[in-house]
């Protein structure tokens, strides 16, 4: 009866260790195929080069892009112009997966995603279901100022194992914008960026993305922190301003995003330019105000969409504000 007992025991203490030492080499497995990132909501396992990756927020297209993956799904809104013309070549053959707002999970799921980027703002609702359809990581890109949206690119390189290209990426993004640093100097122009003016003039707020890169290049943003600013429809941060408050802060430079939704008369021209007051602002009487692609200087929240703004600052608006000064 003891040798029944002592063999019984022993073989208890064998199997243990053969399923403890399984056990060990299935997380060593599972650990060398994967790499941990770190996101704003939590940390998630990653597959090692993921190749199909769904992305929910325009600005992580490029991000992605960059380290030299096509995603496969785009939250685009049904609107593929929303993407800039060359990278949406680039991207050719994507699927649609719905709204930015609410993407669908049915189409996601269908392309059976090694990875999924979603917005921490956006996506929070749904991160739980995203991340049983494939390992998500979720990022600021909707409300992100210009350090998330560094910060977000590096972290994508990270979970496609694409580090070093996009070190480089940055480094040469920072020499771009030195270089254009270098010509202002000390001159120390306001600048505004308004989008709609149908019934409101709406003034995105000094935490945006682009307002703070226009800050980083050398202009002074001529709103800040006490002015009130809310969530507009979710798609940006917009200050809701009169005529009369514009003119209060009156600044140097305007700049008005064009897009779709922007009421013109026959001749091209919105309303708000034949008011009075319009032409008291002194960006008016100085021929300071410039007109810009919506899409590309708010819905490009990346790190070519901040060297695209960068670029027509130097190619287009310094050179005209020169000739008319």
């Amino acid at each position: 009866m003891k040798l029944r007992y002592f063999t019984t025991i022993l073989s208890l203490i064998l199997l243990m260790f053969v399923l403890s030492a399984c056990s060990g080499q299935k997380e060593s497995a599972e650990n060398q195929d994967t790499v941990t990132v770190k996101h704003d909501l939590g940390e998630t396992k990653v597959p090692k080069n993921p190749k199909k990756v769904v992305v929910l927020e325009l600005g992580f297209i490029d991000a992605l892009v960059d380290t030299g993956i096509k995603p496969v799904g785009v939250a685009d809104d049904g609107k593929p112009k929303f993407i800039n013309e060359k990278v949406r070549e680039e991207i050719k053959g994507y699927t649609s997966v719905g709204t930015r707002a609410q993407p669908s999970l049915e189409k996601i799921a269908a392309l059976k995603p090694d990875l999924i980027i979603a917005d921490s703002s956006r996506h929070s609702g749904v991160y739980d279901k995203l991340s049983k359809i494939a390992p998500t990581i979720a990022l600021q890109n909707l409300n992100a100022d210009y350090q998330d949206t560094l910060d977000a690119s590096a972290t994508i390189a990270k979970a496609v194992g694409k580090e070093s290209e996009m070190e480089k990426k940055l480094a040469e993004h920072n020499e771009k914008l030195k270089s254009l640093q270098d010509k202002f100097s000390d001159q120390k122009q306001s600048i505004l960026l308004i989008g709609n003016t149908n019934e409101e003039i709406t003034v995105r707020d000094e935490n945006f993305f682009t307002s703070q890169l226009l800050t980083k290049i050398g202009y002074t943003y001529g709103v800040g922190d006490s002015q009130k600013s809310e969530a507009a429809n979710g798609e940006s941060v917009n200050i809701k301003m009169t005529i009369e408050q514009l003119l209060e802060k009156d600044p140097d430079v305007i700049i008005l995003m064009t897009g779709e939704k922007d009421k013109l008369d026959k001749y091209g021209k919105r309303e708000i330019e034949k008011d009075p007051l319009w032409q008291k602002l002194n960006a008016v009487k100085n021929h300071k105000v410039y007109e810009v692609d919506r899409f590309a200087w708010s819905l490009r929240r990346s790190v070519n969409g901040a060297n695209a703004v960068i670029d027509e600052i130097d190619q287009d608006i310094l050179p005209a504000a020169e000739k008319k000064s």
